[in-house]
């Protein structure tokens, strides 16, 4: 990687040392520490690819302070990477609450000097994919996460804005380009050649190169790719995978917008349906004498199924009680909305359906691997179930036109086991 972007004027990268001083000078976020700067602890949390993270805890509360890098954090300087991607992050968390209070963590502050974003501190949640990865369930979380598909995708979509309000929309995110390049790269492009950080799990070079030599499955990858670059539907999230998810027994939170633009509102469900079956194939590698984890595969397998159903019943209620100006009522009637809205959202599905099988598939032959099947540490068992999701991922890819409903994509799960 080559290119470089500027870095706001007065930016540097902080160190754990700084930035109890750089919070003692708002006010608001003094308060809800409490006491002084000699009564606070900070620590740095960085657990992703991309930021440096700390909390900051104090007698009354803690917080969450995370500055962008001007590269990728697990890479280092020799990948260049906009310190804007955090401003996009903090319109984003807006936007999200605003469509589901709740939904998302709580914006404290923003420094755009310093590329630096304070939220509420989710020290209480747990990253989804590791709590997967562990066995546990979480009753909320599929009627949660489509209720926040639905309410996020519809309200910044043309179904519920004006005109100029989705022009504008669209127009305030589409300076997060290098973003939406790096995804195009790293899903639709690099896992299908020989890319320097790509990895493939020992044991999986033959289907890999049999991958990366169909033709078709590459035809489809760049369909995607078209379909990615082309609609622009509504905000996305832009990176929504179990990672970025954040769960307690009761609640589920969304971190890390920081990829958010306005594209094909396929792509966030299919994100998360695809890496919830990724989580759904890897649990045998995960068994022990105590749990042979067949329960938590169908939990997570009616999972990935609720989510769609939610999503699709949210939006439609949407839909139905909106005045919105794609339904003009003296023009169309509640039969005539409901048909418009059912040909939008079969359209949805389809690409939802490509894009999981994308997700997977970089997943397991690109780079950023992920945790569901790294933790195994059987390799051979982890090659064959990377196996297993391969297969499926293809199939999906190619056979999207003809998967009506959530049911086939786990029916295609089960055929290729």
């Amino acid at each position: 990687m080559t290119a470089s972007f500027p870095t706001p004027a007065g930016y540097r990268v902080l160190e754990r040392r700084d930035i109890s001083a750089i919070v003692a000078e708002v006010d608001t976020l003094a308060d809800k520490l409490g006491g002084t700067p000699d009564d606070w602890e900070t620590s740095e949390i960085s657990d992703g690819n991309m930021n440096a993270v700390f909390r900051v805890s104090g007698p009354e509360g803690s917080i969450v302070v995370k500055q962008a890098l001007p590269y990728i954090r697990v890479i280092g300087e020799g990948w260049p990477f906009p310190v804007s991607r955090i401003a996009f992050e903090a319109e984003a968390l807006e936007r999200q609450l605003a469509a589901l209070p709740g939904s998302v963590p709580e914006k404290l502050h923003y420094d755009e000097s310093l590329g630096l974003l304070v939220m509420e501190d989710l020290s209480g949640y747990r990253v989804a994919r590791l709590a997967f990865v562990k066995g546990r369930r979480f009753a909320n979380f599929a009627e949660d996460m489509g209720a926040f598909l639905a309410h996020t995708l519809y309200r910044t979509s043309d179904f519920h804005l004006t005109t100029p309000q989705k022009k504008a929309l669209a127009a305030g995110f589409a300076g997060n380009s290098h973003l939406c390049q790096t995804t195009e790269e790293v899903i639709f492009t690099g896992p299908y050649g020989e890319r320097p950080f790509n990895r493939i799990t020992e044991g999986n070079e033959e289907i890999a190169v049999r991958l990366r030599e169909d033709s078709a499955l590459k035809q489809a990858a760049s369909e995607m790719k078209l379909a990615f670059r082309t609609k622009s539907e509504a905000l996305l999230h832009g990176d929504l995978h179990t990672g970025s998810v954040m769960v307690t027994d009761t609640e589920t939170r969304v971190i890390d917008a920081e990829w958010a633009f306005h594209g094909p509102m396929g792509f966030d469900p299919g994100a998360l349906i695809g890496n919830l079956l990724l989580a759904a194939i890897s649990q045998p590698g995960h068994a022990d004498a105590a749990d042979d984890r067949r329960a938590m595969t169908d939990w997570l397998l009616e999972t990935a199924k609720r989510v769609w159903i939610e999503f699709d019943r949210g939006f439609r209620r949407l839909a139905s009680e909106d005045r919105s100006e794609i339904f003009p009522h003296d023009i169309l009637d509640a039969a005539a909305r409901d048909a418009i809205v059912d040909r939008h959202l079969a359209a949805v599905f389809e690409d939802m359906v490509g894009f999981a099988g994308a997700k997977m598939i970089r997943r397991i032959l690109g780079i950023s691997h992920v945790e569901d099947f790294e933790a195994i540490g059987d390799v051979a068992m982890r090659a064959q179930l990377e196996r297993h999701a391969l297969r499926v991922a293809r199939r999906l890819l190619l056979e999207r036109r003809e998967i009506a409903d959530m049911d086939r994509v786990l029916a295609v799960l089960a055929e290729e086991r």
